[in-house]
């Protein structure tokens, strides 16, 4: 497997992993919360004619349990995804294209939670706080697609720094390649 060191710079992605691993940490414990509040609703709930805004208690309760469910599973996709980016960067494996493949997967993800955050708001049922968290999610997502973009670029073009298979440092263009833009690589 081909190393990538020099490649990456703690600087751009730690904050984004930060980032990340706060708020889907955020989203994994209230979803936990949700469902575990749905269940305790549903197993307690004495027959009755309690209603909220128009719904009634098992109503809410399968509601709750969906969105907890969903919720939950993008939390726990997000934290695998940054802790697999994470232990790849450590062995010095983070290949540029697996990154911007998981960009792209989480900021599809939170790009629409992020639209569906704002649909509730304007509707009068979401929260500041998950405005806030998905916003800071779909923003870090953009930040970290527009990066495994930039050096999925270089990795293509030839630009990258890598190491050969006894371990020598190649950088650039090799001598004599066309670039395609009418020069040659020298």
């Amino acid at each position: 497997m081909q190393r990538f060191e020099g490649v990456w710079r703690k600087r751009h992605l730690l904050p984004i992993w930060i980032l990340q691993m706060i708020g889907a940490i955020i989203y994994t414990v209230v979803a936990a919360l949700l469902l575990a509040a749905a269940a305790y609703v549903r197993d307690h709930h004495r027959s009755g004619s309690y209603r909220y805004y128009g719904y009634s208690a098992s109503e809410l309760t399968e509601y709750a349990a969906v969105t907890g469910g969903v919720v939950l599973a993008l939390g726990i996709g997000t934290l695998l995804l940054c802790i697999i980016e994470v232990a790849l960067y450590a062995r010095r494996r983070l290949n540029p294209i697996f990154l911007l493949t998981s960009a792209c997967v989480k900021t599809l993800v939170w790009v629409a939670y992020f639209v569906l955050c704002i649909i509730a708001a304007a509707v009068g049922t979401v929260s500041v706080l998950d405005i806030i968290v998905s916003l800071v999610l779909a923003a870090a997502s953009i930040a970290q697609l527009v990066l495994g973009a930039v050096y999925t670029h270089r990795k293509r073009r030839g630009l990258l720094p890598t190491r050969d298979a006894h371990g020598h440092k190649t950088v650039g263009v090799e001598a004599g390649y066309n670039t395609g833009y009418g020069g040659s690589g020298y």
